[in-house]
């Protein structure tokens, strides 16, 4: 067990620290930030508005996809952030481990844990960014095979950014990425299914 806990914190360290730079402070912030979702709200506007114009089949498939997507990110955030991480309450590796590049994202600036200070309240395991951001990615990966690899590419980044900032051990992320895949199969699934007993609902 003592070996697992220092890989972890191995992988934590290599992320949060050896390859800590200037170029990766910006593109792991832009991806742990919640808010930088915002940014595509109008792509799926005008993507919507664009199919609806010029392919109705397709765009009864987007709105599907993006529709089923929003339930598999609300329900993965709900398991993942009331359910499990009450059960294990895992303290978040900024609240306990010494020597961690955390970013504080509300002064903008970057500090090093002292292991007593508390940087961030809520538990860590399992990671509710890799949850949430691999069950969208499933789910769409599902619908839109071709640019799969894409969507699987952006959870993956969001996860490794939670390692980068300090706010995650690497099992976090880990199970969260798996927790995500499992959600977004099992309701993939489950809307297919449905969609066979009531048509109107199937794009």
């Amino acid at each position: 067990m003592n070996s697992i806990s220092e890989l972890d914190k191995s992988i934590l360290f290599f992320f949060n620290r050896s390859i800590h730079s200037d170029i990766l402070n910006y593109i792991f912030i832009f991806f742990s930030d919640r808010r930088s979702a915002l940014i595509f709200i109008p792509a799926i506007i005008l993507t919507g508005h664009y199919l609806n114009k010029k392919k109705p089949d397709s765009f009864r498939k987007f709105i599907a996809a993006v529709l089923v997507a929003l339930i598999a990110v609300g329900l993965s955030d709900i398991i993942s952030s009331r359910m499990i991480k009450p059960i294990f309450e895992r303290s978040r590796p900024c609240q306990v481990l010494e020597g961690l590049y955390f970013w504080k994202a509300k002064a903008h600036l970057w500090v090093m844990t002292d292991g007593i200070s508390s940087y961030k309240s809520s538990f860590s395991f399992v990671s509710s960014h890799a949850a949430n951001s691999m069950s969208a990615a499933v789910i769409l990966s599902i619908f839109y095979r071709k640019p799969a690899a894409l969507f699987i590419l952006v959870s993956i980044l969001i996860g490794l950014s939670r390692l980068y900032l300090g706010v995650h051990y690497p099992s976090d992320v880990l199970f969260g990425w798996s927790l995500g895949s499992l959600l977004g199969f099992i309701i993939a699934k489950t809307y297919f299914k449905l969609s066979e007993k009531y048509p109107k609902i199937r794009y």
